[in-house]
């Protein structure tokens, strides 16, 4: 995210220099499309950072509350199934009913939606029985009610979080749209409006300048390939912050940000070995990837957690 907004402030810096000097581009028609396109490309990118200033923990926390909630109440309902399947001699489905008590211990989310519609499947099946083997009708009421909330939280977030990494990659093509009008377009522009426009030419030169990299030619940043991904939790699928994405040569070190995201920019054609870590979880293997110019592969990870690998 930090690095969103640094790049659209400086887009934003430059796109006021630009509209400073309205009289430099007259009759230069393609050289004012080019300058249009840029400053839309600002305003979607504002639009687009506004949307991902709200923190993913906020999509997220209801989620973990509700999970907390369901697995307390699944947690019970279990017992009355377990008590309810050796009144009436069901060897098997009390058996099922064990196993699911032993996965809650270490459930994904997903796990837990469908742990708790088979459950409540089989309790409404016997409801009466289950009447009598330690769950009320409330609490019935109450897993049922529980387990459809749960299952449209899962819904919604998903959607929500499939949105914020659509965002990003918005992001980083229109960032990279920009780049490319910068130096096709309107660098050389201003550099031929120098005597016409001394202050003008300045002004531009002198922000661009300070923002370039060094070491860095126009052709190998237009030409460039990048390596995006996200890090997710294995068993809740929740997003994973400040893991460390690595790449062995040129060596190169990210983190991930709050939605769990990486890029790795600025890349020349090549084949890369990626890996990723972070305290706390499995090391997955490292992923192989050959990038052509301009290319953008998605290298993903789901990390297991160390506890869970260990189980």
């Amino acid at each position: 995210m930090n690095k969103h907004f640094r790049t659209t402030d400086r887009f934003l810096t430059l796109q006021r220099i630009l509209n400073d000097y309205p009289d430099a581009f007259e009759g230069f028609t393609s050289i004012i499309t080019a300058r249009d396109t840029f400053a839309g490309n600002n305003e979607r990118m504002s639009e687009l950072l506004s949307f991902l200033d709200r923190p993913y923990t906020e999509y997220h926390a209801m989620k973990r509350d509700s999970a907390s909630r369901l697995h307390t109440s699944l947690d019970n309902a279990i017992g009355a199934a377990i008590s309810m399947a050796s009144d009436l001699h069901d060897s098997v489905m009390q058996q099922n009913m064990r196993n699911y008590r032993a996965s809650l211990w270490h459930y994904s989310y997903h796990s837990l939606a469908e742990i708790a519609v088979r459950v409540i499947d089989y309790l409404n099946a016997h409801l009466e029985t289950a009447l009598l083997s330690g769950i009320t009708n409330d609490e019935f009421t109450e897993l049922q009610s529980l387990s459809s909330a749960f299952r449209e939280i899962m819904q919604s977030t998903s959607y929500d979080l499939s949105s914020r990494k659509a965002a990003h990659n918005e992001l980083r093509v229109l960032a990279k749209s920009n780049r490319k009008l910068l130096t096709d377009y309107l660098d050389s522009f201003v550099k031929g409006r120098k005597t016409a426009f001394p202050a003008f030419h300045n002004a531009y030169m002198s922000e661009r300048k300070s923002r370039r990299r060094k070491k860095k030619s126009v052709s190998s940043v237009t030409d460039s390939a990048e390596i995006t991904g996200t890090v997710t939790d294995s068993a809740t699928g929740l997003p994973l912050a400040n893991a460390v994405i690595n790449l062995a040569s040129p060596e190169t070190i990210v983190n991930t940000d709050e939605d769990g995201m990486y890029a790795l920019d600025e890349l020349e054609a090549g084949t890369y070995t990626v890996s990723c870590h972070l305290e706390g979880y499995d090391v997955p293997a490292s992923v192989t990837v050959t990038v052509a110019a301009g290319d953008s592969p998605v290298v993903d990870f789901a990390l297991v957690p160390a506890q869970q690998a260990a189980a």
